[in-house]
Order: C-alpha cells, then sequence, then structure tokens
C-alpha cells in the first residue's frame, strides 16, 4: 500500500512541476480561473470547440446526456458560439487515467466528469478552472445557485485550494432498503435510530437464524458512523481526525460492528460484493445501500415487494447521510481564457434545473441536485408514478455530507478509503480487535 501511495505522490507531484513550469502567468490564470470577476471573460470572439469526456455507459443515461448536448448546441452553444463534442472514456477510473495521461500531455478536455477524490489529484496542477467567479458573476452567473442543496454546493468548494472546482451532476445517498412482506408478516417496525436497528435484528435473527442487516459500503459505513456519534473523520487538508484526536469516536463505531457481526445479527457483503443480491434473494431482509441500487432490484427478482427508508440516526443534532456521485469539472491547459468561459457555459447548463430533472425522471436511478426538481410536479408525478424508492434519499438532503478529498506528502484521500474498508474487514470478518485494526490503519497511512 506505502509503495503504491508514494508511486502515485510521485506522480501528481511530477504533474505539479510539470504544470507550474510550463505556462507563462497569463496562462496560469486563464487556466486555474483565479481571473477577478471585472477581469473575466465573458464572451465568444470565435466559435469554439470544447472537448467533454465522460463515463456514462447506461444506455437509458447515455441516451439523455446525448439529448442534453444536442439541446446545448443548438440553443446556448448556437447562441454563443459553442460546440461541445462529447467523448466515452470507458469506467469512471478508466477515464480518470486518461484525463491524469491527457493533463501531463497538454491536451485534457475541457470538460470532465469526476468523482472528487480525483478532482483533488487534478488540482496538484494549475489546470482546473476555479467556477467561484463566473457563478457569483452578474451577467453570466448562477442565479439559482443556493437551489442545489447545501451539502452538495459545500462539497465542491472544500479542497485544498480555495474555490469551487467542481459543480454535482448525478447525485445519489445511501437508503435503507428492505422487504416489505418480511417486515408486515412479522410486526416489525422499520428502525430509525441505531439502538432499534439492533433490537429489530435481534428479533429478525430469532426468526431466521441468520443476519439480518448489512451495509454496502464498509468505508462509507464508518465515516457515517463516526459522524452521527459526533467524532469527525478526515478533511480537505489531509487531517486524519479519527486515528489522532477522535480515536474513542472510531473505537465505538468498530466495537458497534463486531459486537453486532459476533452476535450473528450484522454481515458484510462478503463474496457478494453488494447486497442487492442477497436482498432480492430474500436472503437478507434489511440493508444499506446506495440509492442508484433500487434501479437494479427489480431486474434480480421482479416480484419482490421492498421500499426504502432514511439510514437510521444516533440523534437529529448528529444527523448524516453519505453522499456521492459524479461532479463535472473544467480543465484548461492551453491557458485559453474564452474556452474555459465556454467550459462554463456548458457545465451551468447541464447542471441547471431542466438537466437536472432530464436526468432523474429519465429512469438514470439518481437523485435530484435542486430543491426546485423535488417540489415540481414532473418530479412528483414522477414519484407516484412507482419510484417512490426516491424520496428516502431526497428526504435526508438536509444531513448530506461528502468525504473530503484531499491529495498531500503523506498519503490521499482515496488511500484512507481503502485503508478503513480493510480496517473493517479485519474487525468485521477476520475477528481483529479494534484497537488493533486501528493501530494496523495507522501504519498503512504513515501515522505510526
Amino acid at each position: 500500500m506505502k509503495k503504491i501511495v508514494s508511486l502515485f505522490l510521485a506522480l501528481t507531484m511530477a504533474l505539479s512541476l510539470a504544470a507550474c513550469g510550463s505556462k507563462t502567468g497569463e496562462q496560469a490564470a486563464a487556466g486555474s480561473g483565479t481571473q477577478k470577476e471585472d477581469t473575466l471573460v465573458k464572451e465568444i470572439s470565435s466559435p469554439v470547440e470544447i472537448q467533454f469526456w465522460h463515463s456514462v455507459s447506461n444506455p437509458v443515461h447515455a441516451g439523455i446526456l446525448e439529448n442534453l448536448i444536442k439541446e446545448f448546441n443548438d440553443t446556448v452553444g448556437q447562441e454563443k458560439g459553442i460546440t461541445v463534442v462529447p467523448t466515452f472514456n470507458g469506467s469512471s477510473s478508466e477515464l480518470y487515467s486518461n484525463v491524469i495521461a491527457a493533463i501531463k500531455a497538454g491536451n485534457a478536455p475541457d470538460v470532465t466528469l469526476a468523482l472528487r477524490p480525483y478532482v483533488a489529484d487534478y488540482l496538484q496542477t494549475d489546470y482546473v478552472v476555479d467556477l467561484a467567479p463566473y457563478i457569483s458573476d452578474p451577467d453570466v452567473g448562477i442565479s439559482d445557485y443556493n437551489d442545489i442543496f447545501e451539502g452538495l454546493r459545500n462539497a465542491n468548494s472544500n479542497y485544498e485550494k480555495e474555490g469551487t472546482y467542481s459543480l454535482p451532476i448525478h447525485s445519489y445517498s445511501e437508503v435503507l432498503y428492505y422487504n416489505v412482506d418480511f417486515f408486515e408478516k412479522n410486526n416489525l417496525t422499520v428502525p430509525t435510530t441505531w439502538d432499534e436497528m439492533v433490537d429489530t435484528c435481534s428479533k429478525i435473527r430469532e426468526i431466521t437464524g441468520a443476519p439480518a442487516f448489512g451495509w454496502d459500503n464498509l468505508a462509507g459505513s464508518f465515516m457515517t458512523l463516526v459522524k452521527q456519534f459526533g467524532g469527525r473523520y478526515t478533511d480537505q487538508n489531509g487531517n486524519i481526525y479519527f486515528a489522532n484526536e477522535d480515536t474513542d469516536v472510531a473505537l465505538k463505531v468498530l466495537n458497534l460492528w463486531k459486537d453486532n457481526v459476533d452476535r450473528g445479527i450484522w454481515r458484510t457483503a462478503g463474496e457478494d460484493m453488494f447486497f442487492s443480491g442477497p436482498f432480492a434473494n430474500e436472503q437478507i431482509p434489511m440493508y444499506i445501500g446506495d440509492s442508484v441500487e433500487a434501479s437494479y432490484i427489480p431486474s434480480k427478482n421482479p416480484d419482490l415487494n421492498w421500499a426504502t427508508a432514511p439510514i437510521p440516526q444516533v440523534s437529529s443534532d448528529t444527523a448524516a447521510n453519505l453522499s456521492a456521485g459524479h461532479v463535472i469539472v473544467a480543465l484548461n491547459t492551453t491557458g485559453n481564457a474564452e474556452k474555459a468561459y465556454a467550459a462554463y457555459e456548458f457545465i451551468k447548463f447541464v447542471t441547471s434545473y431542466e438537466a437536472n430533472l432530464a436526468v432523474v425522471i429519465g429512469g438514470t436511478g439518481y437523485l435530484p441536485i435542486r430543491q426546485s426538481v423535488v417540489d415540481s410536479q414532473e418530479y412528483q408525478n414522477y414519484v407516484a408514478a412507482g419510484h417512490d424508492f426516491l424520496t428516502a434519499g431526497v428526504s435526508q438532503s438536509s444531513c448530506y455530507f461528502y468525504e473530503p478529498a484531499f491529495t498531500n506528502g503523506v498519503t490521499t484521500s482515496s488511500a484512507v478509503n481503502s485503508a478503513v474498508k480493510t480496517m473493517m474487514q479485519e474487525v468485521a470478518d477476520n475477528g481483529v480487535e479494534p484497537e488493533t485494526a486501528l493501530n494496523n490503519l495507522k501504519q498503512t497511512v504513515g501515522l505510526n
């Protein structure tokens, strides 16, 4: 693990040095989007073509994206002289590798989909465009920016560098899936707190003789419970609080998992990887997974009567629900300020109310990023027409939080995430004592 992290850090450092050494001051300003608002380029002097790389492979979603790009080119693009050329670049990780290679070569796409940890890596260069000056500009800004859920807005302005370097586009959160028929048959109530969860799982164990609950994302479960129990996980500057100041909370979470696995009422996904399969096959009546999985369960068991609910909380004061998904980013390796502005206009379009509504009601499984979409009649009609599973994720929007993304001289947020998953597996699957597992993590991420 340390060797991989070291190689990665060496790569990002090389990218940073290459970026700093290959630009004039004027180009760097255009590339990083650090222009002051009164010097922003806000119009196109001659037609420009911008390249948009993405990882959308689902045919339904790909069709929606294609229509949105065509609509942009036929409307805003035609008016302002901007043409967007989309390119599918493989999975999210493949897209990331291709963008890294393109940044090194100086020919990165003007706009790309990304995950937030990838943005932190791109920010090791000077090529990521700060969208903040555009968003707040009185002429070209996003007048309804605050309509985007606060947790999602905060996530995209909390990188190590000050600014707004991405916007949310495809959002999902974690929800509690449960077998409606099983709960009704056994007179069970869907748990809303972790005390209720343990009690309900104990009752289910008595009925089935098997574990009752699991959580797809082990690292996500850890960071969620740390926050719910009043602790801190990490931040965008690379502070690993749970392994330093808040180890008591970390151990509380690990012991919660260990105790309930030892009692036979909780389990990990193991070789199944995700719980949607065991849940659809009625091997487990309840689990926490991301809201997008709702689009897969019916194909695995169309006769299953299931529903979703908000995840349990410790208290309303520390309510937390992990939100994730794709963000969209502008890159500028050439220093062309007009292209940076063109990229912003496209990003503004595909994160607008109309675009988000098209994604949400188009059958992609993604959630609204805007309150106005939630309030719209179109969305309400869509939910009422057999898509009420979406409401559990949206109902938790006030307590959305994000996994902090960082890359520093010691480790990365991705490496910490991987180490946390390993720590959770050690405790839940291999019977390692929580204190030992936490110390193992500290060694892995360079804290010991």
